[in-house]
């Protein structure tokens, strides 16, 4: 159940961060994120908040699988793969 449900909780988990890093960023700047068709954004701005999102995402995507494998093997009864 636990690995069925990572994915979802990813997922989720994803989209409230990139709504807090958009916020950041317009905190932040003052303007509202680049998108990569936007043509008058800067490529710099463009390419540094598309890893900034990458780099969220990886981490918590990290983070919950190992939370998972965790779980997983602290389990008193072996889980059906």
């Amino acid at each position: 159940m636990l690995r069925l449900g990572a994915p979802m909780l990813a997922a989720g988990t994803v989209f409230i961060a990139g709504k807090a890093l958009r916020a950041g960023y317009t905190a932040a700047t003052g303007t509202h994120p680049p998108k990569p068709d936007d043509l008058d954004a800067p490529v710099m701005r463009v390419v540094l908040f598309a890893l900034a999102t990458a780099a969220v995402t990886a981490i918590i995507n990290v983070g919950i699988q190992r939370g998972v494998a965790k779980a997983v093997s602290r389990s008193p009864e072996p889980l059906a793969a």
